[in-house]
C-alpha cells in the first residue's frame, strides 16, 4: 500500500511538473516522509526531481538565448540558502516550515492577483530576488519543496511560459545537484532510498510525458492562470495540513 501511494503521488506530481515546473515534490516529499524520514524522503525525490528538471530545461532550451545572468542573485541566494536549512533540517519542525511555505505563498499570490501591474524584469528587482532564493533554498533543505517559491517569484516576472520554464529548471538543477551532493557526504542515500528511487522511474517518466503533451496545448495566459491556480491549491492544502503545529506550540 505504501508503494502504491508513493507511485500514485509520483505520477500525478511528475505530470504536473512537466505543465507548470512544479507539484511533483509537493505530492512525492509527503507521501514518501509517511514512511520514511525526511531525510530520506529529500534524498529519494531529489534524484527524480534533478532527472526532470533537465528535461524540462531541455525542451525549453530555446529560451536560453536569454541568458540567465538576470537571476545569479537568486540562484546565489538559494545556494546560501540551502546551506541554513539542511542545518536546521534535523531540528527543524517540518509542519511548521510547511505551514509557513503555505502562509506565505498564499500571500504572494493573492499579491500578484491584485497588483498585476507590479511584475518587472528580473533585472530590476534584485533584491526581491534574494528574498525569495533564500526562501527556495530553506525550504528544499528543511521540508524539500523549493519550487513553490520559484514559481511564485517567477510568475511576478514579465516572461513568456517557455522562458519562465526554463528558468524554473535551471534553478531546480543547481539546487537540486547541491542537496544531493549534500546528502551524499551525509549518507542519507541508503540501500532503501536507492531502490525506492529505481523503482519510481516508470511512474515519473510516463507522468512527465502525459504532462508534456499538455503544456504543448496550453496557450499563454491559460497557462499562467493554471500555474498561478495550482499553487495557490497547494498552498492552502499546506496550510490545511500544518495548521495544529500552531495549537502544538
Amino acid at each position: 500500500m505504501n508503494f502504491l501511494l508513493v507511485f500514485l503521488a509520483a505520477f500525478v506530481g511528475s505530470g504536473l511538473k512537466a505543465i507548470g515546473g512544479f507539484g511533483f515534490a509537493t505530492l512525492t516529499t509527503p507521501a514518501v516522509a509517511i514512511f520514511w524520514s525526511v531525510p530520506t524522503a529529500i534524498a529519494v525525490i531529489s534524484v527524480p526531481t534533478l532527472l526532470t528538471s533537465l528535461l524540462n530545461g531541455w525542451r525549453t532550451r530555446s529560451a536560453a538565448a536569454g541568458g540567465l545572468g538576470p537571476f545569479a542573485p537568486f540562484f546565489l541566494a538559494g545556494l546560501a540558502g540551502l546551506a541554513l536549512g539542511l542545518t536546521v533540517l534535523f531540528n527543524a519542525d517540518a509542519r511548521l516550515m510547511k505551514f509557513f511555505l503555505g502562509a506565505f505563498l498564499i500571500g504572494q499570490v493573492l499579491w500578484q492577483w491584485t497588483h498585476p501591474e507590479s511584475a518587472k524584469p528580473p533585472g530590476a528587482s534584485p533584491l526581491r530576488g534574494i528574498g525569495m532564493g533564500l526562501l527556495a533554498g530553506v525550504m528544499l533543505g528543511t521540508v524539500g519543496m523549493p519550487s513553490h517559491v520559484i514559481a511564485a517569484y517567477l510568475t511576478g516576472l514579465n516572461l513568456s511560459k517557455t522562458r519562465y520554464l526554463f528558468v524554473l529548471s535551471a534553478a531546480q538543477v543547481i539546487l537540486r545537484a547541491a542537496v544531493i551532493a549534500s546528502l551524499l557526504a551525509a549518507g542519507a542515500f541508503s540501500r532503501d532510498s536507492l531502490l525506492l528511487i529505481a523503482a519510481v522511474t516508470i511512474p515519473v517518466f510516463s507522468g512527465f510525458f502525459m504532462g508534456t503533451l499538455l503544456f504543448a496545448r496550453l496557450p499563454e495566459r491559460a497557462f499562467f492562470r493554471a500555474v498561478t491556480a495550482a499553487l495557490l491549491a497547494m498552498a492552502v492544502s499546506l496550510v490545511a495540513a500544518n495548521w495544529s503545529v500552531l495549537l502544538a506550540s
